[in-house]
Order: C-alpha cells, then structure tokens, then sequence
C-alpha cells in the first residue's frame, strides 16, 4: 500500500507541475508579447523623435536600426497615404501599406500607435508590428515573431529546477503521508494476525474517524463470527453426542477414503479404527466392494461375531457416510416365527391326525364295541379340548407380542385364588398321587383376575405334570415390604442346566414326550414370562436334575 500511495502521488504530482508549468509558461509568453509590445511603441517614439523630415529617411533609419533595443528590427516611414517612403530592407518603397492592421490602428487611435502580429508578405516570415504616427507619417518597427515557444528556452532551467526540488520534496512527503496512511492498518493487521481462538483482538482508538469506524466493523464481525462459532460448535457437539451414543454404528470417510469420524458402536462391529485412518484397508470384502461401487447409494448385509448387521452406504462429493443397523433381534425374530409356525403346525397336526384316524374308524364301523367307541370319543374329544387350549394360548401370545392387551386391575385376592386353582387340580393330584402344600398369606394385590388365574394355573400345572409319584407341591404366597412374592416349588425330575434358560421359550419341550403324554401345549412358562412382564415382575428359576425346581415371581408395589 505504501508504494501504490507514493507511486500515485508522484503521479498527482507531476501532472500537476505539467499543469501549472503550461498555464505559467502561456501566461508569461502573454506577458512578454506585452513586454515587447511595450517596447516597440516606445523604441518606435523614440526613432520617430530621432528622425528629421527635411533629410533623407533610408540615410536615417539605417544609422538608428543598430540602435533598436531589439535584434534583427526593420524600420519602415510610411506617409499619411500608405505608401512607404524608406524601408530598412530598401524593399516596397511606394508601395501601398494603408490597409496593414497596425498602420490603420495608429491612424485612427487615439495615442497614435498601432500593434500587429501578422506574417510578412516581404519576406513571408511572421513579424511582431508597431506603429506611430505623428501626424506627417507614419514609423513602423517590426521585429520577427515566432510564436510564444521563443520564449521557451527563457523558462527550461527555471522550470527543471523547479521540478527537480518538486519531485524530491514529493517522494519524502510521499513517504512520509504514505507511512502514516497505512501505520494505522499495519497495526490493524497485526493485531489480527495475534487474534485469539476465539476471535478476540485489541486495537486502540485513532484520532481520524475513518480507521475507528473500520476497527468498529471489524469488532462487529469479530462477534459476530464468535457467535456463530458458538452456535456451530453446540450444534457440531449435540450432533457428535447422539453419534457417540446412538446404539448403531457410523463411519464418515473423507474423499481419499480416510476415517473422518467413528462412534464406539462402529468400533465394535469393524474393530478398532481411529480417525486418519485408511478405510480402504478393511477386510470386509462386501464393503470394500461397496466403496468402489459407482452407486451413490448401497446396502450390505453383514455377519460378524454371529450377529447380523446392515450396512447404509452412502457417498457425497465430499466423502462417504456408512450407517450399521444390528437387524440380529430381527433375524431372531424371523427364525423364531418360522420356528413358531413350524411348531403350531406341528402341534396341531398331531391332534388333528388323531381325529381324524378315530373318526374314520368310527364312520366305517370297524369298531361296534359300545365301550371302545365310547373311548375313542372321549379321546376325540381331549385333542379337541387339547387343541382348543393350544389355539387360546397362541391368541394371548399374539396379544402379548402387538401389545394389544388392555386390562383392568382390580384387586385380587391371593388366597382365594389360590385355593380356586388349587381345587381345581384335586383330580389330577388324586390321578398322579401328588400332594399340594399350600402357604398363602391373606393379601390383595392390583391385578388382571384372569392374568393371575392364569398364571397360578401354567405353574401349578407343571409342577404336577412334571412330578414324580408321590411327590410334593409347595405353593407360597407373602408379602415382604410393598412386594408380592410368589413361589411355586416341586419334587419332580427337574430340569437340566443346558435346559434352564430356554423352557420360557415358546413349545421348548425338555421331554417332549412326556410333555404330549400329560396333554402340554409347550406355551404355559412361556405365557407366565409375558404376564410377568406385562405387570413390571421379576422371575427367577432354580431347578435341579431330580430334586425339583422353584420358580418364583416378585410384584412391585402391590
């Protein structure tokens, strides 16, 4: 900036001296062509004064030329009538000179005395004219005039002088205005380049309003700046928590494939990348393919660590986005749906092909015994009651699973119930020799009755189903604080470590033949699990290979 200052204040400068140097030289020419006019009328008097008209006037004018205070003159005596009586080139005499500018103007003026500038027709040379006329004849002077450049060579040294010292003086003030112009924004510079990181700076107050209103601007935009980076860097932070604890995973790679950012979750499921790592190097060939995959948009699905995931890649010109969703709970659910409808299939064609074998028999007459159709019916009859069971357990399930229960609890009493349920078993106790102990405190809980009977009625089932001969049921009912504890315990053939995480699934049998024999539809624990559930319970089991097992519930804030 300083050198453009001084480079266009000389430039100023220097028009400005041709400037003023033009209209100086134009008005001292001016000025001179008055000085010589002056002159010539005064030199032109004095010859007049000089010359004697009684002697010759061509022997006169030649003695007073050299005289003339101007070089290289003409001395011409013209008479009242024009015509030239003596000449100092000896030309024109007699000639006819009263039409010439200066020789009328003196004439007719009233000092007598004529002034032109005109060209020559003697010697075709433009001359400088004065005339005087005294009242006999006329005195004309000339001298050659060549315009105002004569004077040119008068004013060359006055005019380099002065434009030399000009010129120095220029660039020192130049120098000086320039360093005083940008010291203001040399230091408006430098206390940006020290900004802080939040874009803070300091810059005292100048005495020209212009550099203050700049720094006052800046200011503005300074906060300005440091309000939005506020505002970014709170967006930039809510955006990386949720990424950091969204449960999927998420990779950002930049153009040249490198990891921009990657949450815990990503971490996980491709192992542990940092960011600046190369992302082309992962060994996952399907998403390798994936990248150098001219579509903007792909899905991949991924197993990794026996769970399944599906992998959103997306690419922008700036880089690449991948978003992993685990979709195992799904495929689980799938499998367990396929597995569901295989089981129901298979549960009810066993029934049904049971039916349908007595009722062929019976339609055909093979059997006339009284006694045997009577049996066959009653069995007909069991895998019609068995079926109708297993049908109402899918439903509730089904309601189970699309939350599609509403309930209205009231309060239950746990020692009705219980005896209602109980009462209920007496013949098949009686059948299987199983004996029931019952300990059940006189309480009410908040509860569906129906849920509840439900769920006292699947436990104490198979605690009797799945006893031995002669074995006990205990069935415990209390209170302990604000929860209901319920506690359902047998003597029978337990069940099997492996087995224990997995009877609350739906028709896991552990022995499925003694599970058809004592007419079980494989869905009872499975039902008490979401009846528990549903009511914010806890269940826990314990169960030994033929010692027995115990299942207990716990209710909050009965």
């Amino acid at each position: 900036m300083t050198r453009y200052i001084i480079k266009h204040f000389i430039i100023v400068l220097l028009i400005s001296l041709v400037i003023t140097s033009s209209i100086t030289f134009v008005l001292f020419s001016f000025k001179q062509v008055d000085n010589t006019k002056e002159r010539l009328i005064y030199d032109v008097q004095l010859i007049d004064y000089a010359l004697n008209n009684k002697k010759d006037f061509n022997k006169q004018i030649d003695k007073l030329s050299p005289l003339s205070s101007i070089n290289n003159s003409r001395i011409s005596v013209i008479d009242k009538q024009g015509k030239v009586i003596a000449d100092t080139y000896g030309i024109h005499q007699g000639k006819d000179h009263l039409n010439r500018e200066e020789v009328k103007e003196a004439l007719k003026s009233k000092d007598h005395t004529g002034f032109a500038i005109r060209n020559s027709s003697t010697i075709n040379e433009r001359e400088m004219y004065a005339a005087y006329y005294d009242g006999q004849y006329i005195v004309r002077l000339s001298i050659p005039y060549n315009g105002i450049g004569i004077f040119l060579p008068l004013m060359i040294p006055s005019l380099a002088l002065s434009f030399t010292i000009a010129f120095i003086v220029a660039v020192i003030i130049a120098r000086l205005l320039a360093k005083r112009i940008s010291q203001p924004l040399t230091e408006i510079s430098e206390s940006l380049n020290n900004m802080t990181d939040d874009y803070r700076f300091s810059v005292h107050k100048y005495p020209h309003e212009e550099y203050n209103n700049i720094v006052a601007t800046i200011e503005k935009l300074s906060h300005r700046l440091r309000k939005s980076m506020r505002e970014t860097q709170f967006e930039q932070n809510k955006i990386d928590l949720i990424i950091r604890r969204m449960n999927e995973g998420f990779i950002l790679l930049d153009e040249k494939k490198r990891v921009l950012s990657i949450n815990k979750s990503a971490k996980k499921i491709v192992g542990p990348l940092h960011e600046k790592d190369d992302f082309k190097d992962i060994k996952l060939e399907a998403l390798r393919d994936a990248l150098h995959s001219p579509e903007e948009k792909i899905r991949v699905k991924l197993k990794l660590n026996n769970r399944y995931y599906k992998c959103y890649v997306s690419k922008f010109p700036f880089g690449t986005a991948l978003f992993f969703v685990d979709i195992t709970a799904a495929k689980n659910a799938e499998k367990m749906r396929e597995d569901f409808f295989s089981s129901v299939s298979h549960e009810l064609k066993t029934p049904i092909t049971s039916i349908r074998g007595y009722s062929e028999l019976l339609s055909e007459g093979v059997v006339t015994d009284p006694s045997l159709q009577h049996d066959m019916l009653e069995k007909i009859q069991k895998q019609v009651d068995n079926m109708s069971n297993l049908i109402n357990d899918i439903l509730l399930l089904s309601r189970f699973d699309n939350d599609d229960i509403v309930v209205e609890r009231v309060p239950v009493n746990m020692k009705s119930t219980v005896e209602d349920i109980v009462s209920s078993y007496e013949s098949l106790c009686l059948k299987e020799e199983i004996t029931i102990h019952k300990e059940v405190e006189d309480v009410n809980i908040l509860f569906h009755p129906q849920q509840m009977a439900n769920l006292l009625s699947n436990l104490i089932s198979n605690a009797i189903k799945y006893n031995h001969p002669g074995g006990l049921v205990n069935v415990n009912v209390y209170k302990n604080e604000d929860d209901l504890f319920i506690e359902v315990s047998d003597t029978g053939i337990g069940i099997p470590q492996e087995d224990q995480n997995r009877v609350f699934e739906r028709f896991y049998r552990v022995d499925k033949g003694r599970s058809r024999m004592k007419g079980g539809t494989g869905l009872g624990l499975a039902i008490v699990k979401h009846i528990v559930s549903f009511n914010k319970g806890k269940l826990t089991l314990t169960s030994t290979p033929e010692v027995g097992t115990t299942i207990t519930i716990r209710f909050p804030n009965i």
